[in-house]
This record gives C-alpha cells, structure tokens and sequence, in this order.
C-alpha cells in the first residue's frame, strides 16, 4: 500500500470530504471525526496497521503489534493481511471478524457479529472473493475455502454463506 492509497482510504472511510482539497484539510478533518466516531477512529488505525504492513520488517512488526492493540481493545478481529478495497464501512464494532485470506472490493458495508473466514486451516491456496458495493448483514457468516461473492449483493441477517453468489443477488436463509 503506498501513502497516496493510505490517503484514498482515509478520504473515502473516515473523512466526509468529497471534493479534493489540501492535505492538510484532510487530516484536521479526519482528526476531528475520529476524536467523535469510534468506528472512524478504528478505521483510521486499521488502515494505519495496513500501511505499516507493506512497508519494510521493522514497520510489518510494528504493524503486526498495532494490530492486536486495535483488535482487542475495538473488540473485532480484523486481519490487516486481508484486501478490502476503499469505502470499507462497519456499522457496530463488536463481533467483527475477518480473515487475511479474503479479497474484498469497494464500499463493502459489514454489521456486528459477521465472520468472513476459511473452513480448512493448513491449504496451500484459498479463494475467498468478494465483489463491490456488498452489504452483509447482522450475525452472518461466510465460511468457505473457495468462494466468489459478485458485485451489488446483499446478505441478509443471520445468514450462513458457503457457495458462491452472482453479482446483483439478494441472499438470506429463510426460517
């Protein structure tokens, strides 16, 4: 991750700056929403985490330490090793848990007590794919080793996922 894509997925997550401006705008904005928000203020130092991440092995240990900071005291489990693409959005902290082993697109929107995770630990590869501008809803899971989510779906709450979806789908467990 480079500092101009650190900036994208602060300006798109935690800033409400839509139109581009000085930089220096740009931070006391996000300074002043992370002060008020508690999901801005873990965004912010998720997306921190996952810059250290990509940068040298003194940052990915720092980086790796940051992580288990946010995550314990945010009350999620978030893997900075995951992709998620900028516009993430989490609606309730608690409960939140993502593997590294996942790719996510743009403006993924995700509610409390949702797993996104692998079924079989130990594989040499795994496919885990989700498309843009999905929402998950409360008390879900997504659990396979393989699996392709396409672009504008919704999953409705409390729904178990291990097949794939097509994009424009709506996907909920009837009772």
């Amino acid at each position: 991750m480079t500092l101009d894509t650190l900036i994208l997925h602060w300006r798109s997550e935690v800033s409400n700056k839509k139109k581009p401006g000085s930089r220096i705008g740009l931070i006391s904005n996000i300074a002043r929403r992370i002060r008020r928000n508690n999901t801005l203020r873990y965004l912010f130092w998720f997306r921190l985490a996952q810059y250290l991440n990509s940068g040298n092995a003194f940052a990915r240990l720092y980086a790796k330490r940051m992580e288990r900071k946010i995550n314990l005291k945010y009350g999620v489990d978030i893997s900075i090793d995951a992709d998620i693409g900028p516009g993430f959005r989490i609606s309730h902290l608690p409960g939140v848990v993502i593997t590294g082993y996942v790719k996510i697109g743009r403006n993924f929107f995700i509610r409390q007590n949702t797993t996104i995770g692998i079924k079989t630990m130990g594989l040499d590869e795994y496919n885990l794919v989700i498309g843009d501008n999905v929402s998950v809803g409360a008390n879900s899971c997504i659990i396979a080793d393989s699996l392709s989510i396409g672009d504008n779906v919704t999953i409705g709450a409390m729904s178990f996922v291990n097949k794939s979806l097509p994009a424009g789908s709506t996907f909920y467990n009837a009772r």
